[in-house]
């Protein structure tokens, strides 16, 4: 009996940043057998990391729970359920509480095997809104709300990739994990080519260590500690462009009298670093200009942010 062998190509389904990784997928007789990069792909160029290889594991896992389940205390255990009933439950609950109690998340597995076309979350946006109930943003928790506060004080520039590699002379890997932005790897070591000097915060050691020029350990929790040490260092010596600032940003005096007390003394004990490392961290990222780019590249584990300043 012949075999219906055929291969696909289509992106990695894992969610990462910027891009998503060109895919082949072999599939045979209904089931996917093999998968590897897509050497055409103009950004990922055959590369697969270890996340889009073990994506074949996900369809067709025996392990998938593939029935709801239910219990009616939280000290009994889980129970099969059948779809009927478990849509009344839903609906029975969210009727009881009001349509203004119930909110809808979407979780980032709903995202990992649907990223995308992202059918399944604009499915259930879309049902918030014929019932109107809430619906939140997986983004909340991750880089939405940074790039939310960015925009609200004005200075939101953001910048490929390939800019950073071709211009960008000081690049700072805040908490940015190579393995989830694989493709902005080679664009990283272009830069160091050129002479860019590149610096990661992080709580521990990764994979970007190794295309940096210096790494900063921070203890978990403290970047926020960190970035107000850095404002105070900027603002204190007068090493912001005031000319941007008053033409493109609101609130800055009362950021300026909020960061007064945060100096990289104050920033030293909460994150573990020098504060003489934290001055002049704050001194290297301001002696840059538009012809001497710094960016930064903020990430949890997915999604990054690449901001370029405006210093003198």
């Amino acid at each position: 009996m012949a075999t219906d062998r055929r291969t696909v190509r289509t992106m990695c389904p894992m969610n990462c940043h910027p891009t998503l990784c060109g895919m082949l997928v072999t599939v045979e007789d209904g089931r996917i057998v093999e998968v590897a990069g897509d050497p055409d792909n103009p950004d990922s160029r055959g590369f697969l990391c270890v996340r889009g290889h073990a994506s074949r594991e996900i369809i067709g896992n025996p392990q998938r729970i593939l029935t709801p389940l239910a219990r009616d205390r939280r000290d009994q255990a889980f129970r099969e359920i059948g779809w009927d009933e478990a849509l009344d439950r839903i609906a029975a609950n969210a009727r009881a509480v009001g349509r203004e109690a119930v909110g809808l998340w979407s979780g980032h597995g709903f995202f990992t095997t649907n990223y995308g076309t992202r059918v399944n979350s604009e499915l259930l946006r879309r049902f918030a809104n014929l019932w109107g109930c809430q619906w939140w943003a997986p983004t909340m928790i991750c880089w939405g709300l940074g790039g939310f506060g960015i925009g609200l004080t004005g200075p939101l520039e953001t910048n490929t990739k390939e800019d950073m590699g071709a211009h960008a002379n000081l690049i700072l890997l805040w908490g940015a994990n190579l393995a989830s932005q694989p493709n902005t790897g080679r664009h990283l070591v272009n830069a160091r080519r050129r002479g860019a000097h590149v610096v990661t915060i992080d709580v521990r050691r990764t994979e970007a260590a190794a295309q940096s020029d210096e790494v900063l350990i921070v203890r978990p929790g403290s970047d926020a500690a960190l970035a107000l040490g850095l404002m105070h260092v900027l603002i204190g010596e007068g090493l912001c462009d005031r000319e941007f600032v008053a033409r493109h940003t609101v609130g800055f005096d009362a950021l300026a009298a909020h960061v007064r007390p945060y100096s990289p003394e104050w920033a030293a004990a909460e994150t573990g670093l020098t504060a003489s490392t934290i001055a002049a961290l704050a001194r290297r990222y301001a002696s840059t200009s538009n012809r001497t780019p710094a960016m930064i590249i903020g990430a949890d584990n997915t999604c990054p942010i690449v901001t370029q300043p405006s210093a003198r």
